[in-house]
């Protein structure tokens, strides 16, 4: 590119201290700068460079655009405009990883949101659900307590009803074991208890007894004709006489000896005969289990009086009551 080369005008001279002092003033016009030859300035200049033009020269546009996409070609080739490209394709991406960022925080604080809105509706619904919990759980207690003193009250209730029952069987007893003849009838039912009472000692009249039959069964059952016969006497001391009597006969006397239907009169092959209390279903099952306890842990002795049962291990040893079934699980927990 070529320079224009300007000749200074004749400044205006004034001496100060026997010094000459040059000033230079600027022209806008610089095609009518007059060169000034005579003024004598002592100042060192620069060397002129080797492609320096050495007369003015005028430029084109075309020149002018031609020389700036030089400059630019050079320019695009230098270090610096590679370090500026791959400065502008960094901020681009850059850019591009900003934007990115700032719709994936836009989704996210949506999400956010969301979220925050499903757990306020989370925590409602266990609010809900605690709320319904514990009224569930106070009707539970309540329905356990209620449980609890219905089941007290059946408890009372069946003793009660086992008392009654024990009284409307105090008189009675119950023998077991007597075959059925045919053509049975309560007359040849109260014989055969008079012959009893005979056989152990006893002397039963008919003026003794209130009532005398076989609980009935089903004919097609194996035992059908040995269901056993219920006597039911005026007094309960008359029964109780005649339990006593059968105990103390059995206890004098071998196991073949014992009450049995030869006794008895009736024909065909012996068979022992047993004669208890009456009782109500309840507690003859629980007679039936103390008698197999005391089979199964040594207990000498299981019998019934007025109802109640009774258990003793050894002759002279204490006497045990048994209610119920939990008092023989008790009883054998504590002779292990």
């Amino acid at each position: 590119m070529s320079t224009v080369r300007s000749t200074p005008r004749s400044p205006t001279m004034k001496q100060t201290n026997n010094t000459c002092l040059s000033q230079a003033k600027s022209e806008s016009d610089i095609a009518n700068v007059v060169a000034i030859d005579h003024v004598n300035i002592n100042r060192n200049k620069r060397a002129r460079r080797a492609d320096s033009p050495q007369e003015p020269t005028s430029l084109s546009s075309h020149d002018l655009q031609t020389l700036l996409a030089d400059a630019k070609d050079d320019h695009q080739d230098s270090p610096i405009a590679k370090v500026l490209t791959t400065q502008t394709a960094l901020m681009a991406k850059l850019a591009a990883d900003i934007s990115v960022i700032k719709t994936q925080n836009t989704q996210i604080q949506s999400a956010n949101s969301d979220i925050k809105k499903t757990n306020e509706e989370i925590v409602k619904s266990m609010s809900f659900i605690n709320h319904q919990f514990e009224e569930l759980k106070k009707e539970v207690e309540d329905l356990r307590r209620e449980r609890r003193e219905q089941s007290e009250y059946i408890v009372s209730l069946e003793k009660k009803i086992q008392d009654l029952q024990h009284k409307s069987r105090s008189s009675g007893i119950e023998i077991r074991n007597i075959p059925q003849a045919s053509n049975e009838s309560s007359t040849a039912l109260t014989k055969t208890l008079c012959v009893l009472g005979d056989a152990v000692g006893v002397s039963v009249k008919d003026s003794d007894l209130r009532d005398v039959y076989r609980l009935p069964g089903k004919s097609s059952s194996p035992t059908s004709t040995t269901r056993p016969i219920i006597a039911e006497f005026s007094s309960v001391m008359m029964k109780d006489t005649l339990i006593s009597a059968v105990r103390t006969f059995n206890k004098s006397r071998e196991k073949q000896d014992k009450l049995n239907t030869g006794l008895l009169g009736i024909s065909g092959t012996k068979h022992p005969v047993y004669v208890t209390e009456q009782l109500p279903g309840n507690t003859k099952k629980l007679y039936y289990l103390s008698r197999e306890f005391a089979k199964s842990n040594n207990f000498k002795f299981c019998w019934v009086s007025n109802g109640n049962i009774f258990l003793r291990k050894h002759e002279g040893d204490k006497q045990l009551l048994i209610r119920s079934e939990n008092c023989l699980q008790v009883i054998g927990n504590a002779s292990k």
